[in-house]
């Protein structure tokens, strides 16, 4: 059968699988961790964990490649039939999933110029496929935006003259679509989708979206990643006005403005550049006033806009969570939830301790609203769009 590789380029992280046909072989995941680099390798809910160097993260390809044949699941890359990678980028052009050829290229170096910190990765990485892989093995650009496409137009617009949101093509796109397609996608298979549903992707970006009858209608991340919550590094939602006058005042322009509200916001920010990281700051949240400040500030922002979601869905039905700090925090989830009883949501708090990295309702048996962790299987759903594709 037809192997596929299957490329997400994460904000913190490089994730590979190795599909063949519709079942993943294995999971390759190089992230950042304890101030060094690992890699884990899953293969039949077996994984190995290993340190590897900086270099090794940066020609993960390599090592990738090595690591496949070293376990006999490849013998070399002509063994691959196509290869499908997760794209974030603002534009209507990519509000379709689409064959990676020299006009799209071109729209995704195009779109940097608009979103330069996060597309740069992915454009370098597709750049390092095709020089490590040759011409001959397509490649596939699988949208983040495509399952937000249809938002309503209340939704969809930002209040700026209606020549320049077309003329720029300045609209709310939203982005992690592959995550919550795939949560629709499991919980339509077991003839459980609800009606009104809001899912909180949490990870180092994060995403609530409200969902109605498996479609999205309106989602927190806009024209590109940085809207919406507090997140690892990233602002998220801050009046214009107090950004065009930290930038006067700061003289903080261009891509070091970009870099600043990027990189350096965010929790990681709040925390007076403590770390970004959700586990770090709750292992000093009490001896460290704004590592505790920080943390109630993400989770604030994340309550807010469970609230205005009810709203918008005239109730709901489930809260999902899933992305990494969603699907293996226990104590955000939990912090989160505090709160939110008003709206009939009622958490299991032993059902919440035990539950790390699996599927599992957390909620009570007497809850209004289920309360779920779901986890996320966004390369599943690249695989599927790239077979299409190919």
């Amino acid at each position: 059968m037809n192997k596929y590789l299957i490329i997400n380029t994460g904000s913190a992280s490089k994730k590979y699988s190795l599909y063949e046909g519709k079942s993943e072989l294995a999971f390759v995941h190089f992230e950042c961790e304890d101030g060094g680099h690992v890699v884990s390798f899953i293969k039949d809910g077996t994984t190995e964990k290993n340190k590897i160097t900086e270099k090794e993260f940066d020609k993960s390809l390599d090592y990738l490649l090595n690591l496949l044949i070293k376990k006999t699941l490849v013998t070399s890359k002509e063994d691959f039939r196509g290869m499908g990678i997760r794209v974030v980028a603002p534009g209507l052009y990519f509000t379709e999933h689409r064959l990676i050829d020299d006009e799209y290229l071109k729209n995704i170096k195009k779109a940097g110029e608009k979103a330069p910190l996060h597309i740069e990765a992915i454009f370098e990485e597709i750049k390092k496929l095709k020089k490590f892989f040759g011409k001959k093995i397509p490649m596939c650009g699988v949208s983040d935006s495509v399952f937000h496409k249809n938002i309503p137009i209340k939704a969809k617009l930002y209040s700026i003259p209606l020549a320049d949101t077309k003329k720029y093509e300045i609209y709310r796109y939203g982005y992690h679509g592959l995550s919550f397609q795939s949560i629709v996608g499991k919980l339509k298979d077991k003839n459980s989708l609800p009606s009104k549903m809001i899912v909180c992707h949490i990870g180092g970006g994060i995403s609530i979206t409200a969902i109605k009858d498996g479609k999205s209608i309106d989602t927190s991340m806009g024209f590109t990643p940085l809207e919406g919550m507090t997140m690892a590094t990233r602002v998220g939602d801050i009046d214009s006005g107090a950004v065009i006058y930290l930038s006067e005042v700061s003289g903080l322009k261009g891509m070091k403005f970009r870099q600043y509200l990027n990189k350096n916001s965010g929790l990681f920010g709040l925390s007076g550049g403590v770390s970004g990281d959700v586990r770090d700051l709750l292992k000093i949240e009490y001896e460290n006033s704004d590592a505790k400040n920080a943390l109630d500030i993400y989770a604030y922002k994340i309550q807010k806009q469970i609230g205005a979601y009810v709203a918008v869905l005239g109730g709901v039905d489930s809260l999902v969570f899933s992305g990494t700090v969603g699907e293996r925090s226990f104590k955000m989830r939990k912090r989160i939830c505090d709160g939110l009883e008003v709206f009939g949501l009622k958490l299991d708090n032993s059902k919440n301790e035990i539950t790390d990295r699996i599927d599992a309702v957390i909620s009570t048996f007497d809850s209004k609203v289920k309360i779920e962790v779901i986890k996320t299987n966004e390369m599943k759903v690249i695989a599927e769009e790239t077979e299409k594709l190919i």
